[in-house]
């Protein structure tokens, strides 16, 4: 039986010496060493060859990927601009019905204001009317007032007239009376100067009788002489004035009767002055009474001028301002227009990313998409809710999964009936009130939801990605 080789070299190892020991453990130890780097080095060309096949598999399998996720999203992208489209259509729609309700609404507001114009012009009209009826009563009052006065001053010349003839009369008759005293005076006393003419010529006859008779003598020759001297005088001058004597003798009469017609158209003249001076009295004081009454209606008439100068100034002014008002309301609702185009835009952006996200929800939350974080993680039941709320919220997630938007509809509607109505506060699923700092919770539990499953997906990414970059 051959002796055993552990049992030689272990024979062998107590042999050695020290140097021979101390060479084979070197041997050994290099041995080892080499052996490590071969192993070594022939697992990093397993690895190597693994690498570069698990890269070859790997990139195989990414343009396989890369294709199926092609045809996927070539099919969703088809789906999504179908889904488009017809929200574009309904979009559209409800443009047009927008559209068509504001071009109502304009017809009506220009209806509204066509009617306002009308009342307007013919309030406007009525108190012309009224204006002129007041101006024609007027004018009517003031003919009956002209023809009043007229009137009583007619009867108070005819009264006067009345009064100056019967005057007239009794001056006249007391004029007579006074010439027919004057007269029998004046021959009274007439007849007492003839009688004492006479008396004092028959005594004075008496007395120059003989001076008579003796100048008488004396004188008849005298006058014998000069009545001839006369005669001849006489004849002469008749032979040459007799033509002039008898014009003058007519001349005399003439002017006789035109002394007579001249002193009577005086006293007509005269009284014709008077007259005439009485009726420049009344006139002037007619024409000032009248003069008074035109100033009175000459101011009457410039108020009314003012008061319709400031009538159709306020009327301009409040045109004016209805037209300032309507442009700034044709304004406010341009930007009214504006601000709810960007908010409906922004809401059918919400929309479409509600869409795009609801896809992503898990079962969990279609079935109850406002869970607290305590629900979220199993610390409360997930049904403790009210009953409306869990019927509710199943209702919209149905809809929303089959595709629709009747739950969101049968939401807004009664969102919409809620305001409406005239509340004032948010509202929950339930139809009661929310709390001013609660408006925004079931937000902010989404939001936190999201940024918790996003966190939770960029954590195993980061510590996969330190592996990853030391194996690279």
């Amino acid at each position: 039986m051959p002796p055993k080789k552990g049992k030689s070299s272990k024979s062998k190892k107590l042999n050695e010496t020290d140097e021979e020991r101390a060479a084979r453990l070197e041997a050994e130890a290099a041995a080892a060493q080499e052996g490590a780097r071969r192993r070594e080095e022939a697992a990093r060309l397993r690895l190597v060859e693994r690498q570069q096949k698990e890269q070859a598999y790997g990139h195989m399998n990414a343009v396989k990927i890369h294709n199926q996720w092609r045809r996927i999203m070539r099919m969703a992208k088809t789906e999504e601009l179908k889904q488009d489209i017809e929200i574009l259509s309904q979009s559209y729609d409800r443009t047009v019905d927008r559209k068509d309700a504001l071009i109502q609404a304009l017809d009506r507001d220009l209806e509204d204001a066509e009617e306002q114009y009308g009342t307007a012009l013919r309030g406007h009209l009525q108190v012309v009317d009224s204006l002129q009826d007041m101006q024609y009563a007027r004018m009517k009052t003031m003919q009956e007032q002209f023809q009043t006065n007229l009137k009583a001053l007619q009867e108070e010349f005819d009264s006067e007239r009345s009064d100056m003839t019967s005057s007239h009369n009794r001056q006249k008759k007391e004029m007579a009376d006074l010439m027919a005293a004057m007269e029998t005076e004046f021959a009274e006393a007439d007849s007492e100067a003839r009688q004492e003419f006479e008396a004092a010529r028959e005594e004075i006859r008496n007395r120059s009788s003989e001076e008579y008779n003796v100048l008488k003598i004396s004188l008849e020759g005298q006058i014998e002489e000069l009545e001839r001297t006369f005669e001849a005088a006489h004849q002469a001058y008749l032979q040459n004035t007799g033509a002039r004597a008898t014009a003058f003798q007519t001349l005399t009469t003439n002017d006789a009767a035109a002394a007579r017609v001249i002193e009577q158209r005086m006293k007509k003249l005269v009284q014709m002055q008077e007259s005439l001076s009485q009726w420049r009295t009344k006139i002037g004081s007619t024409g000032r009474e009248w003069e008074e009454r035109q100033h009175a209606l000459q101011a009457e008439k410039e108020i009314m001028a003012r008061h319709y100068s400031a009538l159709k100034a306020a009327m301009e002014h409040f045109r004016a301002q209805q037209n300032t008002r309507l442009k700034h309301l044709s304004a406010n609702s341009a930007n009214a227009n504006l601000e709810l185009k960007k908010k409906l835009g922004s809401a059918e952006r919400i929309l479409k990313l509600g869409e795009l996200c609801r896809k992503l929800e898990t079962e969990q939350e279609k079935v109850l998409p406002f869970c607290s974080p305590e629900q979220a993680l199993g610390l409360q039941p997930l049904f403790d809710q009210e009953e409306p709320q869990q019927s509710e919220a199943e209702s919209s997630a149905a809809s929303f999964d089959d595709g629709d938007h009747a739950g969101m509809s049968r939401l807004m509607n009664r969102r919409e009936n809620n305001f409406k109505q005239g509340s004032g506060h948010a509202l929950d699923h339930a139809g009661s009130p929310v709390s001013e700092w609660d408006y925004l919770n079931n937000f902010f539990k989404r939001y936190n939801k999201v940024l918790v499953s996003v966190l939770a997906t960029h954590k195993p990414h980061a510590l996969l990605r330190s592996p990853s970059d030391v194996l690279r």
